[in-house]
């Protein structure tokens, strides 16, 4: 007899089709979202560990690499400043800059798509 047996670790979901689910909904939510960053940027670098952290794939554009990508965030942004999270919305989309802010809205979306806590 085993105590290990049937145990999960807290907060997983036991059923692999709700992980399915949930990834999917995270997916959409997260679809069109563009990270503008530069490599050597220390606030790039803690939004990414973020992104990893949570299990978070975006598109990301080095905006020193790509002067269309930059001529963009400066454009319809306001400011050529990384890192900025473009969040695709209804009409322009939104533009969100500071790394706290980004990685705040990050984690609440992630929070919102997992299944709330039981009892």
């Amino acid at each position: 007899m085993s105590d290990e047996e049937g145990e999960q670790a807290p907060g997983a979901a036991s059923d692999p089709g709700e992980q399915r689910r949930l990834q999917r909904r995270l997916d959409q939510a997260l679809a069109g979202m563009v990270l503008y960053e530069r490599p050597w940027c220390p606030f790039c670098m803690r939004v990414n560990l973020t992104l990893r952290s949570l299990g978070i794939e975006i598109e990301r554009v080095d905006i020193g690499a790509d002067p269309e990508a930059a001529r963009r965030l400066e454009a319809e942004g306001g400011k050529r400043m990384v890192p900025c999270l473009y969040i695709p919305d209804s009409g322009s989309g939104q533009w969100l800059y500071e790394s706290a802010d980004i990685i705040a809205y990050l984690r609440a979306l992630v929070e919102e798509m997992a299944p709330s806590g039981e009892g």
